[in-house]
C-alpha cells in the first residue's frame, strides 16, 4: 500500500502532540470549540500554544480572531488524525515506526537542551579560563597587518582586447592624476561590477593573502590615499586606490574576551554532552542474541529474488 499521498509527517506530529480520543465524551474540561463529533478542550489549547514563540502567544490570547484560527487548527489536526485512523493508516508497520522515531526524536532534544541547562549550571569560570586560554595562545588573537582598498578594472578576456584595455586604463589613469575624483570615475567606467557601485571600494579589511599576488604586492607598497599605477593581474588591468591600512597588532584580551568566553564554553558543552552520550551506549556487559540475529540475516536472504542462471554459450 503506498502512503506518500498522505501528509504523513503532519499526521505524525499530531498524533504525538493531541489527545487521542476525537468523539465528544463526557469532560468536566471546558470544550472551546465542537463540530462533526470532534472537539478541542482548554488542555488541547493550553498544549498547542506552548508550541508557539512567545510573541504569537500573546497575540493569540489578545485577539479573538487569532485565538479561533489556532482552535481551528487543532480541530484540523484532530480531523486529519481521525481520517487516517478510519483508514487504518497508524496500523502500516512504517507509519509506527515513524510516529516512534517522531517521539524518540522529540524525547531526546528534551534530553540534550535538560543536559545543557544542568551543565551550564555547574560550569567552570570561562572569565579565568579564557585569560588562560589568551595568554597561552596569543599567536590566535595576532591580526596581520590589513588593507581597506578601492580599484578601476579594465578586464581582458582574450588576447585580442589587450591593447584596447589598456588604451582606456592608461587613459583613467592620466584623468585621475589631472584631479578627477577615483570614486566618480570608477563608478562610471570600472568593469568590477561588484565594486564599482561602491566607487571602486572593495569593502572589508582585507589581507593581502586574500588577493592576487600582483594586486597585493603593489597594494603593500602604497600609503593611505595614493594611487599605483598600471597593475596587471589574471583578470586585466587595475587602478589601485588605497584607502587605509591597519599595522599587525595583539589583540588585547577585553576585546577578544566576549567571543572567546562562547567559544570556550561551547567546547565545554560539547564536550560535555559527547562524555554523557558515550555513558549511553552499551558497555562491556553488552549481550547480542546472535541466534535471532542469524535468523533474521537468514530470513532477509530467503526473501530476496534469486539470480538468474547465466546463459549458456551456443557451441
Amino acid at each position: 500500500m503506498k502512503i506518500t499521498y498522505l501528509p504523513v509527517i503532519w499526521i505524525l506530529s499530531v498524533l504525538l502532540t493531541l489527545p487521542m480520543a476525537w468523539a465528544v465524551e463526557p469532560s468536566n474540561e471546558p470544550i472551546l470549540l465542537s463540530a462533526g463529533g470532534i472537539i478541542v478542550t482548554e488542555p488541547d489549547f493550553r498544549q498547542e500554544l506552548l508550541l508557539l514563540p512567545a510573541d504569537e502567544q500573546a497575540q493569540t490570547l489578545a485577539e479573538p480572531d487569532k485565538l479561533k484560527a489556532l482552535l481551528r487548527r487543532i480541530y484540523l489536526g484532530k480531523r486529519l488524525v481521525m481520517e487516517a485512523e478510519k483508514l487504518g493508516l497508524d496500523k502500516i508497520p512504517l507509519i509506527q515506526a515513524r510516529v516512534v522515531a517522531v517521539q524518540r526524536q522529540t524525547l531526546t532534544e528534551a534530553l540534550r537542551e535538560y543536559s545543557l541547562e544542568q551543565i551550564e549550571s555547574k560550569s567552570p569560570d570561562f572569565t579565568a579560563l579564557a585569560r588562560e586560554h589568551y595568554a597561552v595562545r596569543r599567536d590566535e588573537f595576532q591580526l596581520p597587518e590589513r588593507f581597506k582598498v578601492a580599484h578601476i578594472l579594465k578586464k581582458v578576456q582574450c588576447e585580442c582586447e589587450r591593447d584596447t584595455q589598456r588604451q582606456q586604463i592608461d587613459q583613467l589613469l592620466a584623468r585621475l592624476k589631472a584631479g578627477e575624483d577615483f570614486a566618480t570615475l570608477a563608478k562610471a567606467e570600472s568593469q568590477d561590477t561588484g565594486s564599482a557601485a561602491k566607487g571602486g571600494d572593495l569593502g572589508d579589511w582585507l589581507k593581502p593573502d586574500e588577493l592576487v599576488a600582483p594586486f597585493a604586492e603593489v597594494m603593500m607598497t602604497l600609503n593611505p590615499g595614493q594611487l599605483s599605477g598600471v597593475v596587471e593581474t589574471e583578470f586585466g588591468f587595475h587602478i589601485i586606490k588605497l584607502l587605509d591600512r591597519q599595522p599587525a597588532r595583539l589583540q588585547p584580551f577585553e576585546e577578544v574576551q566576549a567571543s572567546l568566553e562562547q567559544r570556550l564554553r561551547q567546547t565545554y558543552a560539547q564536550d560535555q554532552l559527547r562524555k554523557q552520550a558515550a555513558g549511553y551506549l552499551p558497555g562491556p556487559d553488552a549481550k547480542y542474541d546472535d541466534a535471532a540475529l542469524e535468523a533474521i540475516l537468514r530470513e532477509h536472504a530467503a526473501a530476496q529474488p534469486s539470480s538468474p542462471a547465466p546463459a549458456s554459450k551456443a557451441p
